[in-house]
């Protein structure tokens, strides 16, 4: 009978027990990947890359300095950055319940090694998520993020100007000068003015329907609306943007004691409810498609409308993801329907593509499931921590991901060569040869037709079914 297996103790220092405290096993996906042996030390290795190159026969002085240069940039980069300090990556799928998956996934660093940048541009600390406050019943698609804008500017500054190209230093040095000339605002005034919390939300308002002018075959879908959202604690872009609005006739304006906004009223008629509407209220600078959504978002906010966050949808795609964290994004499964819904009204309307490669395109990107997804992203004590559920599991993004690119070029590239050959037939039939043979005005060109390739893809492709690694 054999004795039980020895126990191998890693002679180098791993992250492994602290990546892997954070997974979830016995799930279709599990991965810990130590990165210390790879990274620790790289920008020395770069640097020491640039000495050799130095030292090849027939390299010039010019050259040299050149590589001196971006190998300078580079080694900064890499220092600045923080990539250096990243010791171990991890993650981990597992099914909630059928087509249902619970992800993770780790960047994690030893305490204290968090100098980085990537370690404080997305932000230094997990806090409430506010900002699913903002988000309508209507919401299908919401994503918001920590992003210190000032930081991202001085560390692309720094490391421009380590390049010495006198072009790109004078370009740097006059930005500000250039911003107010085309803005009519103090650069850094902006930049100070900024929050550090940005997003995007997007609507489909099943109250109200348009109709998309597709050739041949309208299709009627839910109203869409479009906000761009972002944090901040001046009134200087604001004030700048209305000050051009003020001598526009069409601009509507609306000042109370929580709301000062400004619409423009568009005087066509329009397939969509279009009026472009910029608002200001408490900490957040709005950008909307129209001041009803902007209304609609301030209603949620202040509780007196009922929000995506109260929905049970919600309810079931936030179960078990932490509510504090630096990000989230947020796919509801009616925005999934109707993506899916446009996508095959456009495919059938393509003449060129065959039934069976429509099927095929269709299984390719079809998630096959009734679920939206969500997922949030901590920046904490020992590293960056996301945690998402929805209907793809980590195995199946990897690996159906490969697929469908296979799928767009099995499918693209036949009809490519189709019409390739339909255009130069085309041509080959529309000029008028002189007396000597060739086409007036032209060198002739040879035949490099290629033979119409047949489409390696005939069925339907058979649905993936996740399977434990």
């Amino acid at each position: 009978m054999a004795g039980p297996r020895p126990t191998i103790v890693s002679a180098e220092k791993t992250s492994f027990d602290e990546v892997t405290a954070k997974l979830d096993k016995g799930g279709n996906f599990y991965l810990y990947l130590s990165t210390e042996q790879a990274l620790t030390g790289l920008s020395g290795k770069i640097a020491g890359f640039s000495n050799m190159m130095g030292c090849m026969p027939g390299m010039t002085d010019a050259q040299n300095q050149t590589i001196g240069k971006v190998v300078t940039v580079a080694t900064a980069c890499l220092k600045d950055s923080g990539i250096e300090q990243i010791s171990g990556v991890g993650m981990s799928s597992i099914a909630r319940e059928p087509g249902f998956y619970y992800g993770k996934v780790i960047v994690h660093h030893y305490p204290g090694q968090n100098a980085g940048a990537i370690w404080s541009m997305l932000g230094k600390a997990p806090h409430p998520l506010a900002e699913l406050d903002l988000l309508p019943e209507s919401t299908v698609l919401a994503t918001f993020s920590d992003l210190d804008v000032p930081l991202v500017w001085n560390n692309v500054h720094k490391h421009l100007e380590l390049l010495e190209i006198p072009a790109v230093t004078d370009a740097m040095q006059n930005w500000p000068a250039q911003f107010h000339k085309m803005t009519g605002l103090d650069f850094d005034d902006v930049l100070a003015s900024l929050g550090g919390n940005y997003g995007v939300i997007f609507t489909l308002d099943e109250q109200k329907k348009v109709t998309l002018p597709i050739p041949g075959s309208p299709m009627e879908i839910p109203s869409p609306g479009l906000a761009i959202v972002a944090k901040v604690n001046s009134d200087v872009i604001f004030n700048r943007i209305d000050a051009l609005c003020k001598s526009n006739p069409l601009v509507v304006r609306v000042d109370t004691a929580d709301l000062r906004m400004r619409t423009m009223n568009i005087p066509i008629p329009l397939p969509v409810e279009l009026r472009p509407s910029i608002a200001r209220s408490g900490d957040y600078l709005l950008l909307a498609t129209s001041d009803t959504l902007v209304q609609e978002i301030l209603a949620v906010k202040a509780g007196k409308a009922k929000g995506f966050k109260s929905t049970a949808e919600f309810a079931k795609l936030s179960q078990g993801i932490p509510e504090e964290g630096n990000n989230f994004s947020l796919v509801a499964n009616r925005f999934v329907k109707a993506m899916m819904q446009i996508q095959q009204q456009s495919l059938t309307n393509k003449g060129t593509m065959t039934a069976a490669q429509i099927d095929t395109m269709q299984h390719a990107f079809h998630t096959g499931t009734n679920f939206g997804s969500y997922s949030v992203g901590a920046n904490g004590p020992a590293g960056w921590e996301g945690s998402a559920n929805g209907p793809q599991s980590a195995q199946t993004m990897l690996i159906g991901g490969a697929f469908a690119v296979g799928v767009v070029a099995a499918i693209a590239i036949p009809n490519f060569i189709k019409a390739r050959e339909a255009a130069q037939h085309a041509k080959t039939a529309s000029y008028t040869p002189e007396p000597n043979g060739a086409p007036s005005g032209a060198v002739p060109t040879p035949d490099l037709r290629v033979p119409a390739a047949r489409s390696v893809i005939s069925a339907p492709a058979a649905k993936m079914q996740p399977t434990a690694l």
